[in-house]
C-alpha cells in the first residue's frame, strides 16, 4: 500500500470512506466492534493511516480465508 500512498497521517471517517470506498456504516461498525482503532481530535473522529492500513489488511486476510 506504500506505492500510491500520500503523506497524510490521519483521516476523518468521511475521508477514510472516500479513500477506501467503504461506507460510513461499515466504518462505524468496525469502530464499535474494535476492528478499527480511532481517536478523537476535538470533536472529530479520526483514523490514523497506519490503523486504516491494518484494517484493510485484516479485511483482505478475512476475504482470502473465506475464498480458500
Amino acid at each position: 500500500m506504500k506505492e500510491g500512498r500520500n503523506n497524510q497521517l490521519a483521516y476523518t471517517v468521511d475521508n477514510a470512506c472516500d479513500t477506501t470506498g467503504l461506507t460510513r456504516s461499515r466504518f462505524y461498525k468496525a469502530i464499535s466492534d474494535g476492528s478499527l482503532v480511532t481517536f478523537k481530535a476535538g470533536r472529530r473522529r479520526m483514523v490514523s493511516a497506519r490503523a486504516l492500513e491494518d484494517f484493510i489488511r485484516k479485511l483482505e486476510a478475512e476475504s482470502q480465508g473465506k475464498a480458500a
